[in-house]
């Protein structure tokens, strides 16, 4: 099963704060500020118990395929002692079982694997919305031209143009949104019944 590496920094070494000002940059001065978003990762509650949610459902979805693992090394082992001594039917089951197992198995770290993207998908989506949407305001209350991403666009800024701390204040202190309609996954649609021959 592969493990989801960071839930957050994926998202946020990727967002690119820009937003352009809405006048001619000729008719006003040009007022700047930035964020660095590794600080703001490592200072948001917020982001906190997103990460410590994914860690959970991680660490339930490992423990349910650990189990699965020892329930098939357990059969194979079982098999391994009592083959020789055992009825050929018998065996033959033993070892239809061991494959319905190795199957089942599979299947579920394929599902476990599906599942954890589909959950981190949707917590950096809704980071994202809320983190765009809350820059976006402070940059028309303080009537700034642009913020910038300090993490990957700016080599040297005065400590004063620094919003990170105002944006995790508002950020932590913000409900987040919920996904949209569209971002949900849809549900399998149920098989039909065959009609009686």
């Amino acid at each position: 099963m592969t493990h989801h590496r960071t839930l957050i920094s994926l998202s946020i070494a990727t967002l690119i704060l820009s937003l352009a000002f809405g006048t001619c940059f000729a008719q006003a001065p040009l007022t700047i500020a930035f964020v660095d978003l590794q600080q703001f990762q490592a200072k948001s509650k917020r982001i906190q118990e997103m990460q410590k949610h994914f860690s959970e459902l991680n660490n339930i979805k490992r423990t349910g395929l650990e189990k699965k693992q020892n329930e098939l090394k357990a059969l194979s082992e079982q098999l391994q002692k009592q083959g020789p001594m055992l009825k050929e039917d018998t065996r033959n089951e033993k070892i239809k079982e061991i494959g319905m197992k190795e199957m089942e198995l599979k299947l579920a770290q394929k599902q476990a694997e599906t599942e954890l993207q589909n959950e981190a998908r949707a917590l950096d989506e809704t980071m994202m919305r809320d983190l765009v949407k809350i820059i976006g305001d402070v940059r028309k209350q303080k009537k700034l031209s642009l913020i910038l991403n300090s993490t990957s666009a700016i080599l040297a800024a005065d400590d004063s143009l620094d919003i990170t701390d105002e944006v995790v204040k508002i950020y932590d202190a913000s409900a987040p949104t919920k996904p949209a309609a569209a971002d949900k996954p849809k549900p399998a649609a149920a098989p039909k019944p065959k009609a009686p021959k």
